[in-house]
């Protein structure tokens, strides 16, 4: 009996507080109504209790001041509990900081939130809770997200956007567009998200112009997290068009979460200390900082290479070429970052996924300042943009020296992407930062192609990185739907590699693929729709201003792959076996020749034939007539090193006479072999004399005199070209001998 009147109890209880929770809506949704009659008061109400004023604004605002929490605790989410609870709120601000916080936007300061959200406008809170249902739940929503989604999703947009075009250009309408852009590019509407970046980067522009600004540190931080925010939205997702960063009027960084506990001191090998050790001079800035910076650079690098695939051509190594202004801005981002910041002494891999959670706030514009650090200069150099889209430009020929740099630079850089991505997977640390899937996504086609190169070691580490990226692309294209189509793209180009490769010739190393493939992630189009297979959104931009561009041998290289080299067996193909609906059309294949690639770097066991003169040394040097000395060039070669020079090989012959003079504009390195040969050296006034055994070398500069008593001959080697071949021994070389 007892327990029976204790159950009754309860159900009383529960009853009332049903009918408290009815009654609180009900007076909410007056009240709601009285604030949508009157806009001003009730925009003066909710101001007061953020601790900003709208003066001077007269436009109406709906749907403002949310009660989150209130009297009781609403069952679940339903059209008469629309707000959640406080609980709840807690929990999707416990979301936003691990899942999407500084990744990329540093929108928000973390201490307080709940309560500014709670006490925001309320398109800020929906807003913020139409995008953080797309990262966590709650059992408030109980399966109903994608409905809780769309209310919240529609009720931000109506409110923000009519504050919006009225130019309203307060810090919490922007924060809202910031939320709502983030949100489109979820909901793969990428044309809605570009818009409103544009009328957030327009409204920012008009807030500083008018200069709503307080002396407040906390409001002047939350400013400057607000620009930066809207600034990297242009910078990753559209760079194209908009240009934030031409404003003369910037607020400073936002502010950075301090450098995480040192460990303790060892010396690590794998991160050996800088060329020259000083002291610190550098202001450390905080890390927000610098990897604003980076993301800067990141963008304009975006808008260089979407500039190429237009047609927008330069000579990459001038001084006044774009290439070169953003090798210079990537210099001084690297100059200017203070060593308490680098990889070495942070220690991130060393660290506990822990640690990193729980300082997550520093280590996640670290990270995303380090890959793209290293990512930028990669795609700057990338083979690709160099050897095909840039070909030729203008009918001026290529630098072998630059070409053999951007080799290096790209094969480094996009060594060191992959590299975290594999910190990662090893600390089983989550990214959801879609900069980072799209830089990553970029960076594979330079992978891709070093896939084919014959060096074993450099192809398994293509086919491994590959299949880091594949793993990364797959995880994060489950949070950023937009990334599944980079993620098939490069799945295609696997499927091509492999086609293709098993149908070339043997020795060849010719490859074909579609340019535009690389295309579409290399210049990813934020207002592109995907369209469900990856070759018909290519036809979405196939008509291009670029040229038809060829990959042809012109001159030699480090290693040049051989013809009658073995084929090395592959790694496993890293796309797996999926099966792809969209074989490749052969009329838009491009055919490039992977040995301007593979020929810029050296290779361990790439085995060049000698060059044999059989009985060189015997062979008669008759003198010109009327002259005492000559010389006889028997071999010569365009040497293949980084530095590039004429290698020259031959006899000289002199017997009594006159002295022989000579200015050297090139090293000469000379052998006696027989007999003697006189040097004066006009340097120092001392005469040399040669006899068999003896060496002499000459530098650029040296002035000699030669002469001999009887007669001498000598064998040297000289940095110049022909000059005298000798006349015995033309076309007597044995190119292909081997001993």
């Amino acid at each position: 009996m007892k327990g029976k009147y204790r159950k009754s109890s309860k159900d009383r209880f529960r009853k009332l507080e049903s009918q408290v929770n009815d009654i609180y809506h009900i007076l909410n949704s007056l009240a709601n109504r009285n604030d949508a009659a009157t806009p001003e008061a009730s925009i003066e109400a909710s101001t007061a209790r953020s601790g900003e004023s709208l003066e001077g604004y007269s436009t109406e605002v709906p749907n403002m001041l949310p009660r989150v929490g209130g009297l009781g605790r609403s069952p679940c989410f339903a059209p008469s509990h629309l707000e959640p609870p406080v609980h709840v709120l807690d929990h999707l601000v416990e979301v936003y900081r691990t899942r999407i916080h500084l990744q990329p936007l540093p929108l928000f300061n973390l201490e307080g939130l709940r309560d500014r959200l709670a006490n925001s406008h309320r398109f800020l809170l929906h807003s913020f809770l139409a995008l953080s249902l797309n990262f966590g739940s709650h059992g408030f929503f109980r399966g109903r997200e994608q409905e809780a989604v769309q209310f919240y999703t529609r009720s931000a947009q109506d409110g923000t956007m009519e504050l919006a075009v009225e130019g309203i250009s307060k810090v919490e309408v922007i924060e809202s567009l910031c939320l709502l852009a983030v949100k489109d590019l979820i909901g793969q509407r990428p044309a809605r998200a570009w818009m409103t970046i544009g009328t957030a980067s327009r409204l920012d522009t008009l807030r500083r112009l008018t200069g709503h600004h307080t002396s407040a540190a906390q409001t002047e931080d939350r400013s400057a997290r607000c620009h930066w925010s809207v600034f990297i939205l242009e910078k990753a997702f559209s760079p194209h068009v908009l240009d934030l960063s031409s404003s003369q009027d910037t607020p400073d960084y936002p502010l950075s979460a301090p450098l995480p506990s040192t460990l303790p001191t060892y010396r690590d090998e794998n991160c050996p200390p800088d060329l020259h050790v000083s002291e610190e001079v550098n202001k450390d800035l905080g890390i927000n900082a610098y990897h604003i910076k980076i993301v800067s650079v990141w963008g304009d690098l975006t808008r260089y290479l979407h500039g190429i695939r237009s047609g927008n051509i330069e000579t990459p190594w001038l001084p006044e070429s774009t290439h070169t202004k953003l090798s210079v801005r990537l210099y001084e981002c690297d100059a200017e970052l203070p060593q308490r910041h680098l990889l070495r002494n942070v220690c991130f891999y060393k660290r506990s996924i822990a640690e990193i959670m729980q300082e997550q706030e520093y280590w996640s514009p670290w990270l995303a300042m380090q890959m793209l650090s290293h990512a930028s200069p990669a795609i700057l150099n990338h083979p690709f943009v160099h050897l095909v889209a840039m070909r030729g430009s203008r009918g001026m020929p290529q630098s072998r020296l630059f070409l053999q740099q951007t080799v290096d630079l790209a094969l480094f850089h996009s060594g060191w992407v992959f590299q975290f991505i594999q910190f990662c997977e090893n600390l089983q640390y989550e990214i959801n930062d879609p900069l980072i899937g799209h830089a990553v996504a970029a960076t594979a086609t330079i992978p891709w192609l070093f896939q084919f190169a014959r060096d074993p070691k450099v192809s398994k580490k293509a086919h491994d990185d590959l299949g880091r990226c594949e793993r990364f692309l797959s995880r994060i294209s489950s949070t950023w739907p937009h990334i599944s189509r980079k993620l098939e793209i490069l799945q295609h180009l696997q499927y091509v590699a492999k086609e293709k490769l098993q149908e070339v010739p043997r020795g060849s190393t010719m490859i074909s693929f579609q340019p535009q493939m690389f295309w579409e992630l290399l210049d990813a189009k934020v207002c592109q729709v995907p369209q469900g297979d990856p070759t018909s959104q290519c036809g979405t931009s196939r008509v291009s201003n670029v040229p038809d561009a060829r990959m042809r041998v012109t001159t030699h290289f480090v290693h040049p792959l051989l013809d009658e080299q073995v084929e090395q067996p592959h790694p496993p193909n890293p796309a797996g076996n999926a099966m792809y609906s969209f074989p490749p059309s052969s009329d838009d294949l491009e055919q490039v020749c992977l040995d301007e690639i593979f020929a810029h770097f050296p290779r361990d066991d790439d085995l060049v034939p000698l060059t044999v003169i059989k009985g060189a040394g015997h062979e008669f040097i008759p003198l010109p007539k009327g002259e005492n000395a000559t010389t006889a060039d028997f071999h010569s070669i365009r040497t293949q090193t980084e530095s590039p020079a004429y290698f020259t090989s031959g006899f000289y012959k002199i017997e009594a006479g006159p002295q022989r003079p000579a200015h050297y504009t090139f090293e000469e390195t000379k052998y006696v072999l027989s007999g003697q040969i006189d040097v004066l050296d006009e340097a120092t006034g001392i005469t040399h004399h040669l006899v068999p055994g003896d060496f002499a070398f000459f530098h650029v500069g040296s002035k000699v005199k030669f002469s001999t008593k009887s007669q001498g001959f000598a064998f040297y080697a000289v940095t110049r070209p022909v000059r005298a071949p000798h006349p015995n021994l033309q076309g007597r070389e044995e190119s292909k001998s081997k001993l």
